[in-house]
């Protein structure tokens, strides 16, 4: 997967919404696992352009297929495909200086909406807005980043027009207050030494209860969940920054370095050191 980031001006990055990066995920990169994370100042759109998987968002399994659109509001904590997911080709928009009306900034849809939209007929031209954004930005155009800009606003209009003038909400039902009560906590207090009896403690019910019920919502366990986490932070800090592989696992919650390098090669299918040098040998960083 390759990273096109935009080079914008200033009065285009404080005046509205801006895109931030387009990406591309193809069927030849195989079995893309990115873990958990959560983007704290942007919303992400994708697009499920072949192939079928299953997705792990703010806590619910969604199945999606060739045709559905997916939007990762920020601080919305996501895995962008499970392990037993098939192989899917995607196209991805990031957008920041997001700010619509009734909405917190940087999300594009309510927080207890569907974040799977279904495109039916409008598949043809989102597939085709978000190809010409992506082809652009990855051209040698002296202008790419300014026509990429102009592309993803029209975008978006046709977006907020055609497929998000309809929302499936969510209810929020009491017996769920005590498992989201974790999983935010896990989400949010990831680097810290979590165990499932502090958990249990947190939330007053006891432990075999609270990762039984855990894992009945969430289909993983708390512990599994907190590594997902860990693991998913890690990888954003190994393609962001220059932090040394030791003290990033140290900053993530691991106790020690041969003990995250053995859980991410477990989890990942590389080492740390392998996964940010393939990082930046794609994206020529």
């Amino acid at each position: 997967m390759k990273v096109y980031f935009t080079d914008l001006t200033n009065d285009i990055i404080n005046n509205g919404p801006y895109l931030f990066f387009t990406s591309k995920v193809k069927a030849l990169d195989g079995h893309y696992k990115r873990f958990m994370h959560i983007h704290e100042d942007l919303v992400e759109v994708i697009l499920v352009t072949s192939g079928a998987g299953d997705y792990l968002i703010d806590g619910r399994v969604y199945s999606v297929k060739k045709g559905d659109l997916i939007i990762f509001n920020s601080f919305v904590a996501h895995d962008e495909h499970l392990s037993q997911a098939h192989v899917v080709e995607t196209y991805c928009c990031a957008i920041k200086g997001l700010q619509k009306k009734d909405l917190r900034k940087n999300a594009l849809i309510p927080d207890n909406a569907s974040p799977v939209f279904s495109l039916g007929t409008h598949f043809e031209d989102v597939n085709r807005f978000m190809g010409l954004i992506h082809s652009q930005l990855a051209s040698n155009c002296k202008h790419k980043d300014i026509t990429a800009q102009k592309l993803f606003i029209i975008f978006l209009e046709y977006l907020e027009t055609n497929i998000l003038n309809h929302v499936e909400i969510y209810s929020s039902y009491d017996n769920e207050i005590i498992l989201y009560r974790t999983k935010e906590y896990i989400e949010h207090y990831y680097y810290e030494p979590i165990t499932l009896e502090d958990l249990a403690k947190m939330v007053r019910v006891s432990p075999y209860y609270l990762a039984h019920q855990f894992k009945k919502q969430f289909h993983c366990s708390p512990v599994k969940y907190l590594i997902k986490r860990r693991i998913g932070e890690a990888q954003t800090l190994l393609q962001n920054t220059n932090i040394k592989v030791t003290d990033i696992a140290y900053q993530v919650g691991f106790n020690s370095q041969s003990h995250f390098h053995t859980t991410f090669k477990k989890h990942v299918g590389v080492t740390p050191k392998q996964y940010r040098n393939e990082y930046k040998r794609n994206n020529e960083i």
